[in-house]
C-alpha cells in the first residue's frame, strides 16, 4: 500500500444538506398580519431553523434558533409568542417574539437531553415531555421561567414522557414509557400526577366534549373534566381526522388552517390544500401538489459514507431521511428528497454495480436507489423500499456489508422498549429480503463485517428507548452464510462493544474500550490486545493486511498480521463516519464537514 501523507487531513466540504421537520404550527403573523405556516426544522451537527411560508404567496423566511439542533416542540402562543423545545445533547426552550422577531434568553432543562412535544394548558402555561428524566416541564410567559414538575412514571426504567395534551381543562394528560407505557394526568391546581386511562393507551383526541384514548383498535372515553370514563354515546362518529392519504396511499398528519385548508409537511417538501369536502374523503387518495420548502436548507450532519464506481462519494445525512452524492473533482454536490416514507436516517449504504442499497431506522427499511433513473420516491418506484424488518427491528446500527455470498448484510436493534436485535440479507438480484432475529437472545447487534468467507457481528446491551444493560456478557460472532451461526466469542462482563469492527483474511479487528482485540478465525482466540488513546468510534480496511482504526481524534494504522500500530493522522474531532476509495484515499466526517486523507504516489 502507498503511504497516505503524514501531513495529515484536508477539509473537503459540506454538501449534507437538508430539512428535518419534526413540529409545525400556525400563526397569523403580527409582523404583516397574514397567515402563516410554521416549520420546527432540526439540524443535527448544526443550529435548528424556524421556517415561516406565506399560505398564499409560498414566500418563505427562515431563522435560526440561539443554540441547539432543534426537536419536535412548537407551540403558538396567542400569536405573540413562538415557543420551542430542542434536544440532544441538552433540553433548552427557547421563546421567539413573533412582533420584534427576537429570541428571548434560552432555559435550559438542567438534566434533561431532549424536548419533546409542548402543549398549551388550560393556564396559559407552556408544558413538554422530556428525556431521560421522563420529566413534565412547564414554562410561564409570563414570567419567562421554567419549571421542573417531577417526573411522571414511578418506573426508573421509563425515559421517556411524550406526547403531551393540554386541552382538558385543569389537567394536562401526559404519555411515558418505554419500559412500560401508559398514561399520567397531571391535576394543574394540586400540582400532582393522576392515574389515567389504561397501560398502553394514547390519547387519539380531546375536546370539550370527550377524552379519547386507543390501544391498537380499541378505543375508550373520558369525560375532560372528571376523567371518569364515560360511554361512546357516538362519539367514535365524531372523531376528526387526522391525516390525508397522499397518491400512493401514506397517510401524512396535517393541521388545519384558515378558510377550510389544510397545511402539512412530508420530507423536504409541504402542502397546502383545500379540505376534503367529507370525512370519508378523508380515507381516499388526493392529488396533492408538493412543494419544496422555500429556503435554504442548511448544511446537516454526514452520518454515512459510500463510494460508488464513478469517482463519487455518496452520504446520508445524520436526520432528515436524505441522501447526497459529491464529486471531488468538481466540488458539486446534490441532495436528495426523502428515500423512503418513514422518518430517521440511512444508516447502511453499500453500492452493487450503478444501484445504492440502503437501510434505513425508524421502519426497519431496505431501500435501493439506481442514480441513472428518475427520482419518484413518492411512488416507490424509485428509490424502492423493499420488505422491511420493522416493527421487530428498526435500527440498522450495525450498518451494512456485502457479504461472501453477494448478499447485502446488516445489524439491527429491536424496536423501541425491547432489548434484542438482528440480521438481515437482501439479494442484490431478485431484491429479496431475509431476516433473523435475535441471533444472540436479547442483545443488539453493534457492530458488522464480512471477509471472503463469513460474516461478523458484536453485540452489546443497548436498546432503543431504554437503560442500556451493562450486566451482559457481550459477543463476537461468526456467521456463515447459508448455515447461520457457527461459533461465538462471549467476552468477559464489563468489556463493552460498539460499531468499530473489521475483518480481512480471517483476522478481525474490534473495538473493545480503549483497546483493539484482534481476533484469528483459524485458532478462534484473540491474538492481540492493542492499546489506544480513546475508544474507537470506526475501523475500515485499509489494504490486505492493515486497518484504519477512528479512535477519538487519532486515526491509526494496525497490521492485523503482527499488531503493529503506528498513528496515520491526527483529526480535526470525533467522526461520524469514513470509507476509502478503490484509490486509496480516505473520506471521513466531522460533524458536518466531510475531509479526506489523500494517498503520496
Amino acid at each position: 500500500m502507498n503511504d497516505i501523507t503524514k501531513a495529515g487531513y484536508e477539509y473537503v466540504a459540506q454538501p449534507c444538506r437538508n430539512f428535518n421537520i419534526l413540529g409545525h404550527t400556525t400563526i397569523t403573523d403580527p409582523w404583516d398580519g397574514r397567515e402563516k405556516y410554521v416549520l420546527s426544522n432540526f439540524a443535527l451537527g448544526a443550529i435548528g431553523t424556524v421556517v415561516f411560508i406565506d399560505v398564499v404567496t409560498g414566500d418563505g423566511e427562515s431563522f435560526v434558533i440561539p443554540k441547539g439542533n432543534g426537536a419536535w416542540g412548537i407551540v403558538n402562543w396567542h400569536d405573540e409568542k413562538l415557543v420551542i423545545g430542542t434536544c440532544v445533547d441538552q433540553a433548552y426552550l427557547h421563546v421567539f417574539d413573533l412582533k420584534t422577531r427576537h429570541w428571548a434568553e434560552p432555559l435550559p432543562s438542567i438534566g434533561e437531553s431532549y424536548f419533546w412535544q409542548l402543549t398549551i394548558g388550560s393556564d396559559d402555561k407552556v408544558y413538554g415531555g422530556t428525556y431521560p428524566g421522563c420529566s413534565l416541564m412547564q414554562y410561564d410567559p409570563a414570567t419567562h421561567t421554567l419549571v421542573n414538575l417531577g417526573r411522571v412514571s414511578d418506573n426508573a426504567k421509563n425515559l421517556y414522557t411524550r406526547p403531551v395534551h393540554g386541552e382538558a381543562p385543569g389537567y394536562i394528560i401526559v404519555n411515558f414509557g418505554f419500559d412500560t407505557n401508559g398514561l399520567k394526568a397531571y391535576h394543574i391546581d394540586s400540582g400532582t400526577f393522576l392515574p389515567f386511562g389504561t397501560p398502553g393507551a394514547t390519547v387519539r383526541e380531546i375536546n370539550e366534549k370527550f377524552i379519547c384514548t386507543e390501544d391498537t383498535d380499541v378505543v375508550a372515553f373520558y369525560d375532560p373534566k372528571s376523567l371518569l370514563p364515560i360511554e361512546d354515546n357516538g362519539y367514535t362518529e365524531q372523531l376528526r381526522p387526522k391525516a390525508i392519504v397522499l397518491p400512493n396511499g401514506q397517510k401524512n398528519p396535517f393541521i388545519p388552517l384558515k378558510n377550510n385548508r389544510l397545511a402539512g409537511f412530508r420530507g423536504q417538501d409541504y402542502f397546502i390544500i383545500d379540505a376534503p369536502p367529507s370525512k370519508p374523503d378523508y380515507e381516499n387518495p388526493l392529488v396533492i401538489e408538493l412543494n419544496p420548502i422555500p429556503v435554504e436548507a442548511p448544511e446537516t450532519e454526514v452520518f454515512a459514507l459510500a463510494p460508488d464506481n464513478r469517482g463519487h462519494i455518496w452520504g446520508a445525512s445524520g436526520f432528515g431521511q436524505t441522501i447526497f452524492r459529491f464529486n471531488p473533482t468538481s466540488g458539486e454536490y446534490w441532495n436528495s428528497s426523502s428515500v423512503c416514507n418513514h422518518g430517521g436516517e440511512v444508516y447502511g449504504m453499500v453500492f452493487v454495480g450503478e444501484r445504492l442499497f440502503m437501510t434505513a431506522y425508524v421502519g426497519g427499511d431496505h431501500i435501493v436507489y439506481d442514480p441513472n433513473q428518475p427520482w419518484d420516491q413518492l411512488n416507490n418506484v424509485n428509490p424502492k423500499t423493499l420488505q422491511s424488518v420493522g416493527p421487530d427491528l428498526i435500527r440498522p446500527h450495525g450498518r451494512s456489508v456485502r457479504g461472501p455470498d453477494g448478499g447485502i448484510w446488516t445489524g439491527w436493534w429491536a424496536k423501541y422498549g425491547i432489548y434484542g436485535g438482528g440480521l438481515s440479507r437482501v439479494d442484490p438480484e431478485t431484491l429479496k429480503v431475509d431476516s433473523w432475529y435475535d441471533p444472540i437472545p436479547e442483545q443488539a447487534i453493534s457492530g458488522l463485517a464480512a471477509d471472503d468467507n463469513y460474516i461478523y457481528f458484536t453485540t452489546n446491551g443497548h436498546a432503543n428507548g431504554l437503560v442500556a444493560r451493562r450486566d451482559i456478557c457481550c459477543h463476537l460472532a461468526i456467521w456463515k452464510p447459508g448455515s447461520g451461526l457457527i461459533h461465538t466469542e462471549k467476552l468477559p462482563q464489563g468489556d463493552e462493544l460498539d460499531s468499530g469492527l473489521c475483518a480481512i483474511n480471517g483476522r478481525v479487528a474490534l473495538s473493545v474500550g480503549r483497546q483493539i482485540r484482534i481476533y484469528d478465525t483459524d485458532t478462534r482466540k484473540f491474538v492481540q490486545e492493542i492499546p489506544i488513546s480513546e475508544e474507537c468510534e470506526w475501523i475500515i480496511k485499509l489494504d490486505d493486511r492493515k486497518v484504519g482504526a477512528f479512535c477519538g481524534t487519532t486515526l491509526y494504522e494496525i497490521d492485523l498480521l503482527t499488531g503493529k500500530s503506528s498513528v496515520l493522522s491526527e483529526l480535526p474531532g470525533k467522526i461520524r463516519a469514513a470509507t476509502i476509495t478503490d484509490a486509496g484515499d480516505i473520506y471521513f466526517s466531522v460533524q458536518t464537514t466531510l475531509y479526506v486523507l489523500k494517498h503520496s504516489v
